[in-house]
């Protein structure tokens, strides 16, 4: 297989002042990489926008370390294998790792997976298109599904408000609830993903935080029980809201803030140890690294729903690499439904 002359890569050009701006990123050419003994070089078919990027973005981050002006833009990406010296390894075979925003990656192989580890992850276009490899079959599936299911451990009755419903991560955790048997409320930002799910996963009730004046009285009306299960994608005010209608032994778990992300500073908020101690509520911090070990049971259950129609899945997806950072952007300001994706169709 031919190969092109040039790789292009998206890279940090300075760091973000709040919400980023395209400037804040660049388009290089460099050329292919050659591997080496022991590695594998991948054409990349799709890459990820991710919350997580943007706190890797600015000069400190408390998830993972942050990248260097002049870095490529660390990210997951699914592709095609085009060159191996790496046994384990055969051209043609697609694979799924944190190996940047770019064209044409090296992998050692390995399947070291925590921070920026470059080992990658054999994928099986038979069980799903490529692509569901960086949402419900990756690290997103991956996170719903153990966060909700082990840490919440929500039952049958129970009922669990979603926050940051209309996304990779929140809208399989409440699918996953809803196969629990759960009362299921989601927090979104537009009707768009309101109708999306309720209408096409079975959410039993949403809530538009943009247009609800009264975010307190939209909970109390749909969870008149209270909240036995909140998971959190956003933090902020919605957030500390929520902690005001928990039920009795709630439990809380800490998955994402990507309202607080772009904040220039850290806004103040009221102490809320004292409900959390009249919930007797359970609250935990998740990171998706810790339960790498576990991939693939997460996979194979959420393939298995899917195979039987139990859940389903939306992506949002820009072309062409030169849209990477528009598509993050818009991420991040929740312009997508489900997965946001860049196709790489200009290789």
């Amino acid at each position: 297989m031919a190969l092109p002359n040039h790789n292009r890569k998206v890279v940090l050009a300075r760091r973000p002042d709040g919400m980023p701006v395209e400037d804040d990123f660049r388009l290089i050419n460099d050329p292919v990489p050659e591997p080496g003994p022991g590695e594998l070089l991948v054409r990349a078919h799709y890459l990820s926008a991710d919350p997580f990027q943007r706190m890797r973005l600015g000069a400190g981050s408390r998830y993972g370390k942050t990248l260097d002006i002049g870095d490529v833009i660390k990210g997951r990406l699914v592709g095609e294998v085009v060159r191996s010296n790496n046994a384990d390894y055969q051209v043609g075979d697609f694979v799924e790792g944190m190996l940047g925003w770019q064209t044409y990656a090296i992998s050692d192989g390995s399947t070291a997976r925590a921070e920026y580890a470059p080992g990658i992850t054999k994928v099986d276009p038979k069980i799903a298109p490529i692509s569901a490899y960086l949402g419900i079959l990756g690290f997103p599936g991956v996170t719903a599904y153990f966060a909700l299911l082990e840490v919440c451990d929500p039952q049958a009755g129970e009922t669990v408000v979603v926050t940051g419903a209309g996304g990779a991560v929140g809208s399989l955790a409440g699918q996953l609830a809803k196969i629990r048997g759960c009362r299921v409320v989601g927090i979104a930002g537009s009707d768009e993903k309101l109708n999306h799910i309720v209408d096409e996963l079975g959410f039993d009730a949403g809530i538009n935080y943009r247009t609800t004046p009264d975010m307190l009285a939209a909970l109390r009306r749909d969870c008149p029980k209270g909240i036995d299960v909140h998971f959190d994608n956003v933090g902020g005010d919605i957030a500390h809201t929520i902690v005001h209608h928990l039920a009795r032994n709630a439990r809380v778990v800490l998955v994402g803030n990507i309202s607080q992300n772009n904040l220039p500073e850290k806004p103040f908020r009221p102490d809320v140890t004292g409900l959390l101690m009249t919930a007797r509520a359970m609250t935990k911090g998740f990171i998706v690294y810790d339960w790498e070990d576990r991939a693939d049971e997460a996979r194979s259950a959420i393939a298995g729903w899917l195979a039987e129609g139990k859940i389903r899945y939306r992506e949002t997806i820009s072309e062409g690499i030169d849209s990477a950072p528009a598509a993050f952007i818009s991420m991040l300001q929740g312009g997508n439904i489900g997965k946001q994706l860049i196709r790489l169709d200009d290789l």
